[in-house]
C-alpha cells in the first residue's frame, strides 16, 4: 500500500518536470534565432540548469496531490482519484497557458511574463489586437496540443479506479507516517534544500544569452513569485536601503541648482506645442544616435534642422509609464505603472495644467484603444478638451489589428489642428511601431532577424513623419508652433542590448518647428537626461511654475545636474557622468556598478537607491 501511494506520487512528480521541460523547449525553438547564438548545446544545458527550480515548482504543485492520493488510499473510493485527475488537469492547462502566453509576452517586451504585465488583461480585447494572427493561433494550437497530451497521459497515470486493498490499522497508521514525513520533504523541495536563503530565478541562470536565462526559469515560479514579491513591494519597506531622511538628502541635492536661468529655445513667448510620442522608438533606429544607418532618413532630414538631445533615457519600458514621464514628469515605478491607480493618479502633475490656465487649446490623439494602460482615464482626468481615439472616428477608416496606422493618424491630427484657435498644447501617440507590426506597406528590411517586423515598421513610420511635416510647414500655424519629438520607451533590436542596460533605455528627443530659434537649428545637446525632465524644460521655456515636478529637471539649465534615474522589473538603473549602476532587486547576481574606486561605487549607488526609495515613499504617500 505504501509503495503504491509512493509511487503515485512520484509518477505525478515526473509528470510535472516532463510538462515543464516541454514547455521550455518549445519556449527555445521558437526564439532559435536567439538562442543559437549559445550553440545547439544550450537546448540541452537548459533543461539540465532549471531543474532546481523545476523541483521547487513541482514541490508545491505535490501538496494536493499528496493529500489526495493519501484520501484515495484510505477511502479507496473513485472519488478521489477523479478529483486528483480534475486538479494535475487544471493546473496543466495553467502551466501551459503560462508558458505559452509568455512567447507572446516576450515577442513584445523582451521580458518574462509577471504579475504587474497581468493587470493588462483587465483590458483583454486590446491585449488580443496586440498580438499578430500567426503568434495567436500559433500560442493557442501549442496550448491545446499540450493540454490534450497531458490528458492523455494522465488518463494512463491516473485511474478511475481507487488504488489498493482493505486496510488494517497498522497500514493505517504506515500511510499517515509517509504522509507526516513527506510534509516536510516538500518544504525542502519548495525551498531548494536546506541552503540559508531559499531558491530563487538566479539559481539557475547559467549563460550570457538573457533569452536563454529566461526560458530557463519556471514561468509558474516566476509569476508566483513576482506576485509575492509585488504585495511585499508595496508595503514601501522592500526597497529601502538607507534612513528616509538620507535618501531625501541626496536626492534633494540631485535636483538642486546653483542657477535658475535657462537658455530659451524658442523665438515665440507662447508658441503652441505639439507633443509627438512615438511608440517604442529605440535609439538604434536613429543613425544620429549611434543607431542602424538608413533606417530613418525622414528623421535625419528633421535632426538637421532641430534641437536634438543625444544622450536621453526613458523613465520605464511600457507606455503606460512613458506617457506619465511625459505629461506629468513623474518616474516609472518598477512595479508597474502610477495610473493604474486611479487613487493616485489623480495627484499627479500634467503639463496640460499650465497650459490651459495660461489660455491653451488641448488635445490629445490615439489611434487605438486608450483604455489600454489607463491611459484613457489619464487623459480625461487632466482635461484635455479633445480626445481622439479609435472609437471616436467612423468605423469605415481602415485599421489593423491594433488600431488606425500612423499615415492616417497624422493626416487626421493635421487636419484638426488646421481648425485650433491659438495657441493650442496637442499630442499624438503612434501606434504603428507596436507590435502586431500590420502597416500595409512594402517589406523593405530583410535583416534584423526576430526583430525584422518592427524595423520595417520603423521604415513606414519615418516614411509618414517626413510626410507629415512636409505638409505641416506650409500651414499658417507652424511657424509659431514648436514640436516635442520623443518615445515612450525603448525596444528590442538585433543588437540584443540587456533589458535593464542604459543602452537599451535610450531614446530620441528632439525639438522641432518654426518656432525654434534659427541659431539652435541643427545643433546636438550631448547632456545627459531623462524623459522625466521634459516637463520642466517646457515650463521654463514657456515662463510656467515648474514646482509641481518635482522629479523634472530643466534641460535647458546649464548649472542642472546630468544624470537619468530609470526602472525595470523590480530594479532600477541610474546614470550620471561618473558611471552606471544597474540593481535588480529579484536577482542581485545581476547588479552592475562602473564606479571607479569602491567610494564612488558607495556614492553611485546611493544616488540611485536614494531615487527609487523616495519615489515608492512618494507614490505610496500619495
Amino acid at each position: 500500500m505504501v509503495r503504491r501511494y509512493l509511487l503515485s506520487l512520484i509518477k505525478v512528480f515526473f509528470f510535472y518536470m516532463l510538462l515543464f521541460a516541454l514547455c521550455r523547449e518549445i519556449f527555445l525553438v521558437y526564439f532559435a534565432d536567439q538562442v543559437m547564438r549559445n550553440g545547439l548545446s544550450v537546448f540541452f544545458l537548459s533543461l539540465y540548469k532549471a531543474i532546481p527550480l523545476d523541483i521547487s515548482t513541482a514541490g508545491y504543485l505535490l501538496f494536493i496531490p499528496l493529500l489526495l492520493l493519501l484520501l484515495a488510499n484510505l477511502f479507496i473510493a473513485k472519488f478521489w482519484m477523479r478529483v486528483l485527475r480534475f486538479y494535475l488537469l487544471t493546473t496543466s492547462f495553467l502551466c501551459a497557458l503560462l508558458a505559452m502566453a509568455e512567447i507572446g509576452v516576450y515577442m513584445e517586451v523582451h521580458v518574462k511574463l509577471y504579475f504587474n504585465l497581468l493587470t493588462h488583461l483587465q483590458h483583454f480585447s486590446e491585449l488580443i489586437q496586440s498580438i499578430s494572427p500567426a503568434l495567436l493561433f500559433t500560442v493557442l494550437a501549442l496550448i491545446a496540443v499540450l493540454c490534450y497530451v497531458a490528458a492523455r497521459v494522465l488518463k494512463k497515470l491516473i485511474p478511475d479506479e481507487p488504488i489498493g486493498d482493505r486496510l488494517n490499522a497498522f497500514s493505517v497508521i504506515q500511510l499517515i507516517g509517509v504522509f507526516a514525513i513527506s510534509v516536510p520533504l516538500l518544504v525542502l523541495m519548495c525551498r531548494g534544500g536546506l541552503r540559508p536563503i531559499p531558491i530563487n530565478e538566479g539559481e539557475v541562470y547559467f549563460s550570457n544569452n538573457q533569452c536563454v536565462n529566461d526560458a530557463t526559469v519556471n514561468p509558474l515560479w516566476s509569476i508566483v513569485h513576482s506576485y509575492i514579491e509585488t504585495r511585499h513591494v508595496l508595503d514601501g519597506a522592500a526597497y529601502n536601503t538607507m534612513p528616509d531622511a538620507q535618501a531625501d538628502e541626496i536626492v534633494n541635492r540631485l535636483f538642486t541648482v546653483e542657477k535658475d536661468t535657462t537658455i530659451q529655445l524658442f523665438k515665440v513667448a507662447r508658441p503652441n506645442v505639439c507633443v509627438l510620442i512615438l511608440e517604442s522608438w529605440s535609439a538604434d533606429l536613429i543613425e544620429s544616435l549611434g543607431g542602424y544607418k538608413g533606417l530613418t532618413p525622414n528623421f535625419e532630414k528633421l535632426i538637421k534642422d532641430g534641437y536634438l538631445f543625444t544622450n536621453i533615457k526613458p523613465a520605464g519600458h511600457v507606455s503606460d509609464q512613458g506617457v506619465p514621464a511625459i505629461l506629468s514628469g513623474y518616474p516609472a515605478l518598477p512595479i508597474g505603472s502610477a495610473i493604474n491607480q486611479p487613487g493616485k493618479q489623480v495627484n499627479l502633475a500634467n503639463i496640460n495644467n499650465q497650459f490651459s490656465a495660461a489660455g491653451y487649446y488641448s488635445s490629445f490623439f490615439f489611434g487605438g484603444q486608450l483604455i489600454y494602460g489607463n491611459i484613457k482615464t489619464y487623459i480625461f482626468r487632466n482635461a484635455f478638451k479633445q480626445v481622439t481615439e479609435q472609437q471616436n472616428l467612423p468605423s469605415s477608416i481602415p485599421a489593423g489589428r491594433l488600431g488606425i496606422h500612423d499615415s492616417i493618424m497624422l493626416s487626421l491630427w493635421h487636419d484638426s489642428i488646421n481648425n485650433y484657435q491659438q495657441p493650442f498644447l496637442s499630442a499624438l501617440f503612434t501606434l504603428s511601431t507596436h507590435a502586431p507590426f500590420d502597416e500595409s506597406s512594402p517589406r523593405l528590411i530583410d535583416w534584423g532577424g526576430i526583430e525584422q517586423p518592427y524595423l520595417n515598421s520603423a521604415v513606414y513610420s519615418d516614411r509618414q513623419l517626413g510626410k507629415f511635416f512636409e505638409d505641416a510647414k506650409k500651414e499658417r500655424w507652424y511657424d509659431n508652433t514648436v514640436f516635442i519629438i520623443v518615445a515612450d520607451h525603448s525596444h528590442g533590436t538585433p543588437r540584443t542590448y540587456s533589458y535593464d542596460s542604459p543602452e537599451f533605455y535610450h531614446i530620441p528627443l528632439l525639438i522641432y518647428g518654426g518656432a525654434l530659434k534659427q541659431e539652435f537649428r541643427g545643433v546636438k545637446n550631448e547632456r545627459l537626461g531623462s524623459q522625466t525632465d521634459i516637463a520642466s524644460t517646457l515650463m521654463h521655456q514657456l515662463g510656467f511654475s515648474s514646482a509641481p515636478y518635482r522629479w523634472s529637471k530643466n534641460l535647458m539649465n546649464p548649472y542642472t545636474q546630468q544624470f537619468a534615474f530609470y526602472t525595470f522589473d523590480e530594479g532600477f538603473g541610474f546614470v550620471d557622468t561618473s558611471g552606471v549602476v544597474i540593481w535588480n532587486h529579484r536577482f542581485p547576481s545581476q547588479n552592475q556598478n562602473t564606479g571607479k574606486t569602491i567610494p564612488a561605487q558607495k556614492t553611485l549607488f546611493s544616488k540611485g537607491a536614494a531615487m527609487l526609495q523616495v519615489l515608492m515613499n512618494d507614490f505610496l504617500s500619495k
